[in-house]
């Protein structure tokens, strides 16, 4: 996949990450270390799917997280943006964006793996499983839309589960050539919004069709959140190749806003209603941003714990260099910084680009946002033809003195 990353990547392969959703049972008690032995989760799973066991957290603290996806999960040698979708229980579901899949098990570097568009981790206890749609020889996207290829693709978004089904919102990217100013961002720019659901147990895909608002100016659903009687929606124009924009210069650029709509809970196959200066509206040209600023991207990836909404971003993307934590007593705001702290990748930063920050939906013991902090060599696939290792999230901890009353698991 080739692209190009503003003026600190020089080609190579980006995935924009999108939510970490929220209200996982964190409460509930996890096994550690071991899966739990109520039931096989692979005599769930679809037939449409190759299962691989991947092992388990030592527990669920940064620290753990990290030591945890520094190394391969299964197959996947390499990914970015994992987004979370609660599934009942102490089940999850990961999504990755991006992935690289290795099923024999030989591939050092990831030219010699199997690139596809998505493949998702189910979560039991602290334990993983790997999911990847096709067979062991011949893997393809877990979301493959109504027809992918190199040049139309579909990045996951946010989610939502009702019942016995996920419902979760895609975003169909379209390749475009690479932009002549390194500034100008990647290759590839959304075109439509694409709603999917799959069976909660088995996975199965049952609809695929597209959204009630399939626009991407903004995209509603790049991340979604579940609060009592409603699902918000979360939108971002999701602008990834600026030279569609005017160029860098040409800012603040339409990735700097944020915007909102709701549903009722879990019913996003619903036309939503859009936040407005006063309230809400069923027109989409009511609403306003519920947040602008800096100059190339805003991407806020809400949560929400202990009934205090948080939300975290990387200014500016793959160009900034700051990661800030904003919390809201509601999730159209006011919106204000409670803190901050420089993207630092895993190891050396030599060579080394972050990217689409994800917040787990739980502290940990110390009442802590734990984040997931998306990296890749700023040389790729040049450099060693892709080292996987460079190519996996970085678990970090901010610290939220500056927030009160946030619950956090003993």
């Amino acid at each position: 996949m080739e692209v190009l990353i503003g003026a600190v990547l020089a080609g190579g392969l980006t995935g924009m990450f999108v939510v970490a959703e929220t209200n996982l049972a964190v409460d509930a008690p996890l096994v550690i270390g071991e899966r739990q032995p109520a039931r096989s989760i692979e005599r769930l799973l679809s037939p449409d799917y190759v299962t691989s066991d991947a092992g388990c957290l030592d527990d669920r603290s940064a620290e753990g997280l990290d030591q945890y996806f520094a190394a391969a999960v299964g197959p996947v040698i390499g990914h970015d943006s994992p987004r979370i979708l609660p599934l009942g229980g102490q089940r999850a579901l990961w999504i990755a964006q991006d992935p690289f899949v290795d099923n024999a098990g030989t591939a050092a570097q990831m030219l010699q793996a199997q690139y596809m568009n998505s493949a998702v981790f189910v979560q039991d206890g602290n334990c993983f499983t790997t999911v990847v749609r096709g067979t062991p020889d011949t893997s393809v996207s877990f979301e493959p839309g109504d027809g992918e290829s190199f040049n139309r693709f579909f990045w996951p978004a946010g989610g939502s589960v009702d019942g016995a089904t996920v419902k979760m919102f895609w975003t169909e990217m379209h390749r475009d050539p690479v932009p002549a100013d390194p500034l100008d961002g990647v290759n590839v720019h959304p075109v439509a919004t694409w709603l999917a659901t799959y069976d909660v147990q088995t996975l199965q895909r049952l609809s695929f069709a597209k959204a009630p608002n399939s626009g991407v100016q903004p995209v509603y659903g790049f991340d979604v959140v579940d609060d009592g009687a409603y699902s918000y929606l979360f939108g971002n124009s999701f602008a990834q190749n600026l030279s569609r924009e005017g160029g860098y210069s040409n800012g603040p650029h339409t990735g700097t806003k944020m915007w909102l709509a709701r549903v009722p809970r879990g019913q996003l196959q619903l036309p939503p209603e859009y936040r407005t200066a006063n309230g809400w509206s069923p027109r989409p040209g009511d609403a306003v941003p519920i947040s602008s600023r800096y100059w190339i991207e805003n991407e806020m990836r809400p949560v929400l714990i202990g009934g205090r909404w948080l939300s975290v971003t990387k200014v500016d993307g793959f160009l900034g260099n700051e990661l800030v934590v904003d919390a809201a007593e509601d999730p159209w705001g006011p919106w204000t910084q409670v803190a901050s702290q420089p993207a630092v990748p895993r190891g050396s930063p030599d060579g080394l680009v972050t990217y689409a920050p994800i917040p787990m939906p739980w502290l940990d013991g110390n009442g802590d946002l734990i984040v997931g902090l998306s990296q890749i060599d700023v040389q790729w696939p040049s450099h060693r033809g892709g080292d996987p290792a460079r190519y996996r999230p970085h678990y970090v901890d901010i610290p939220l003195s500056g927030v009160q009353e946030l619950a956090h698991p003993g």
